[in-house]
């Protein structure tokens, strides 16, 4: 790995890594908060999916100005799943110990990477995560958390730093290597909405530990969520998605319900969202959820997000004008 700073100012072992698409002022906002820890990852690992929005040119500048500090990868969009995936099987195979992740939206605090290895060693965590504050409102936590999203609370149930057996995948996480030596990497056929949480809950089952250093701060915007009561709350709520969206919603949500969730949580899911889109006369609506659900439930995803991205050049840093054509 690359070392151009002195030893005091560089976590060895630590790469970090950004996923990113079509957001280039976050995109730089990310990579200088995380560029200017201390001490700061070893390298930085920045995945675009395919962005057209100027973020290439401007990752090939950065590259060019921090060396080896900075390794780019381009490829084809295939959501955050995708994204994640590559961007761990690079840093893996960088050789380091501990990964950090985030979305090119979360903006980790001064000081956050040095309280996560400190907190990770002192309690022999194998994940490790911050406080996630919302960017909107930064006296409430950007997700839930034990049931609460006051920051407060959090904090006080902590013990020497650490609020136990909590985390929010993949932002602002530090997550050893053993871990996916242990349950292997994202599955990125689940392209977007439920990678993380498929990820937290595979490690969970393997007995690892994980925890929330609520002493470390990263601030990402606010998880919001469309729900609708189900005969006036009798059935419960549903959660509905944009059209782009759904069918990797409702796929996740029936591999995660058929490997992680008690067979009883199946026929209560088909009901509720089946009287849902009834009651609401949306026949495609229901043949979406079903066809997706159903296909989730048997582990069916299409072959096209099987496959490997399709990898994309970095374009060349565009050239300084001669004085010439100034004038």
């Amino acid at each position: 790995m690359a070392q151009e700073a002195p030893s005091a100012d560089i976590a060895h072992g630590v790469v970090a890594i950004v996923v990113t698409h079509n957001r280039l002022p976050l995109l730089a906002a990310c990579v200088a908060a995380i560029l200017g820890q201390r001490p700061r990852p070893e390298q930085l690992v920045v995945v675009d999916s395919g962005s057209g929005d100027g973020t290439p040119e401007w990752l090939a500048a950065q590259r060019e100005e921090h060396g080896g500090t900075l390794v780019v990868v381009r490829q084809a969009n295939c959501g955050s799943a995708g994204a994640y995936h590559t961007a761990f099987e690079t840093a893996l195979g960088l050789g380091c110990r501990w990964i950090w992740s985030t979305d090119d939206d979360g903006i980790p605090q001064p000081g956050a990477l040095a309280e996560l290895l400190a907190q990770a060693e002192r309690h022999r965590l194998d994940m490790i995560g911050p406080l996630v504050l919302a960017a909107e409102d930064r006296s409430t936590l950007a997700f839930p958390m034990q049931g609460t999203r006051d920051p407060d609370r959090l904090t006080a149930r902590a013990v020497d730093g650490l609020a136990p057996e909590t985390i929010a995948l993949f932002n602002g996480t530090l997550i050893g290597r053993t871990v996916f030596e242990r349950i292997g990497n994202v599955k990125r056929e689940m392209f977007i909405w439920g990678d993380e949480y498929e990820f937290t809950l595979r490690a969970r089952r393997a007995g690892l530990k994980a925890g929330t250093a609520v002493k470390a701060v990263h601030i990402h915007p606010g998880m919001s969520r469309t729900e609708h009561k189900v005969l006036g709350g009798r059935l419960g709520t549903v959660e509905t998605m944009r059209a782009d969206r759904a069918p990797h919603f409702f796929r996740n949500m029936g591999y995660i319900h058929a490997n992680y969730e008690k067979a009883a949580v199946i026929p209560r899911m088909i009901a509720k969202y089946s009287a849902h889109y009834l009651l609401n006369r949306d026949v495609e609506g229901l043949r979406v959820f079903l066809a997706n659900y159903l296909s989730g439930l048997r582990d069916d995803y299409p072959e096209e997000l099987k496959r490997p991205p399709v990898r994309l050049p970095l374009p060349a840093r565009p050239r300084a004008p001669s004085s010439s054509e100034v004038a």
